[in-house]
């Protein structure tokens, strides 16, 4: 019994601190968080082509989540920052360097 319990214990401990280390960064102004690094698991909800994604909170608090390096992911979820109402194009069009 107890060394099932000390077993449980050490994976507990385990799955904690391999959930502490998160594979990102993460940069706060005001209500905005911006977390840049592998956000996969974070917004694996919608879709497996998920590049990236923006979470709102009842207390006003938004987080934006983008791969490193994916500046046209950062744009999209900005946008959505900006205007709330935006909805997706309906044409597939990317957003591009200009």
């Amino acid at each position: 019994m107890r060394t099932a319990w000390l077993a449980a214990i050490g994976v507990a401990a385990a799955l904690v601190g391999g959930c502490a280390r998160a594979p990102f960064v993460g940069y706060r102004n005001g209500p905005v968080t911006l977390y840049i690094g592998d956000v996969r698991h974070i917004c694996a909800a919608g879709g497996s082509t998920n590049r990236g994604c923006t979470m709102r909170y009842p207390n006003g608090h938004i987080e934006v989540y983008c791969a490193d390096g994916d500046y046209e992911c950062l744009a999209h979820e900005l946008r959505h920052v900006a205007d709330p109402t935006w909805e997706h194009d309906l044409d597939h069009r990317n957003v591009s360097a200009r």
